[in-house]
């Protein structure tokens, strides 16, 4: 009985054997098969990026491409505009970049010497830049005054040529310089 119990015995301990070897074949055949799955995603995920990053690169190239149109176009137009400005009767500088000119006899405010955004000042019949020392705030600066309607008046270059002051009854000319004091303008 001994032999039969032992022959049990060794029948189910081969069972068990037998089961956990082939459950740890599964297992090990199961984590390969994950391990092959997450590379292909990983492979999958690359491409994407690539894909993504080619695509990123693209449109990076057309626009950096529609910019350096833009700005050979805008270059033309200031080139042009020069030019253009070499014809002009008067061109004086008032501050920042912004002009006078008068060209084929209309009066320009001209920013940046583009003719293309210049504006026309209508009815004007002179126009000066005068130098203007500001006591109240110790800054020099020119101002645009322009002859309409038989009147002087100073100007916002800034503001599309809009009216900032009418000096009634003054005479200004090339050589009058401003002075403001205490809020005054004073013309000498």
């Amino acid at each position: 009985m001994e032999s039969k119990g032992r022959r049990w015995l060794g029948i189910i301990i081969s069972i068990i054997l037998i089961i956990v070897v082939g459950y740890n074949r599964y297992r090990r055949y199961e984590q390969k098969q994950e391990r092959s799955r997450v590379q292909q995603q990983q492979i999958e995920n690359a491409k994407a990026v690539q894909e993504a990053t080619k695509k990123l690169d693209e449109d990076a190239k057309n626009k950096l491409s529609e910019q350096l149109k833009d700005a050979a176009k805008k270059a033309g137009n200031i080139a042009k505009s020069v030019e253009q400005l070499k014809n002009a009767e008067m061109n004086t500088e008032i501050n920042d970049g912004y002009s006078i000119v008068k060209l084929e006899g209309k009066f320009l405010i001209v920013k940046d010497s583009n003719l293309d955004q210049a504006v026309e000042l209508a009815g004007v019949t002179d126009a000066f830049v005068i130098p203007t020392n500001d006591e109240d705030h110790r800054q020099k600066y020119n101002v645009l005054v322009v002859k309409k309607d038989d009147e002087w008046r100073v100007v916002d270059e800034t503001k599309k040529g809009e009216d900032v002051l009418v000096l009634t009854g003054e005479t200004i000319t090339e050589t009058t310089k401003f002075r403001v004091k205490d809020k005054t303008l004073y013309i000498e």
